[in-house]
C-alpha cells in the first residue's frame, strides 16, 4: 500500500489533469479555431488562394464573429476535447465532425 503522502500526491495530480481537461476555451483559442476553420475551408473550396488572401479572409471572419451570438458561445459550447480534435484535423470536414 502506498504511503498516504504518495497517495495524496497522485490524487492531486489526477484532479489537476481533470480540471485542466475541462477548463473553458480562452477567447484567443476561439479565434484560433475560427482561423483554422477558415484556412481549411478556403483550402478545400478555393485552391490556389494566396496566404495574404487567407489572412484577409480570416480577419473578415473574426470581424463577423464579433457580432455573431453563436460565436459568442464558443468558450462554453466547445469542449476542450472538441477543440483539440478540430485543431488537429486535416480537413474542414474533419473539423466539423470534431465540433458536433
Amino acid at each position: 500500500m502506498l504511503p498516504l503522502s504518495r497517495h495524496a500526491a497522485r490524487l492531486s495530480a489526477v484532479a489537476l489533469l481533470l480540471v485542466s481537461c475541462g477548463r473553458s476555451l480562452t477567447p484567443a483559442e476561439c479565434d484560433a479555431l475560427l482561423d483554422r476553420y477558415v484556412e481549411k475551408l478556403v483550402g478545400s473550396d478555393r485552391p490556389g488562394t494566396t496566404a495574404a488572401e487567407v489572412v484577409e479572409l480570416q480577419r473578415k471572419a473574426r470581424e463577423k464573429a464579433k457580432t455573431d451570438p453563436a460565436f459568442a458561445e464558443c468558450r462554453s459550447a466547445v469542449s476542450r476535447k472538441k477543440f483539440e480534435c478540430a485543431m488537429e484535423a486535416e480537413t474542414v470536414d474533419r473539423m466539423e465532425i470534431c465540433l458536433l
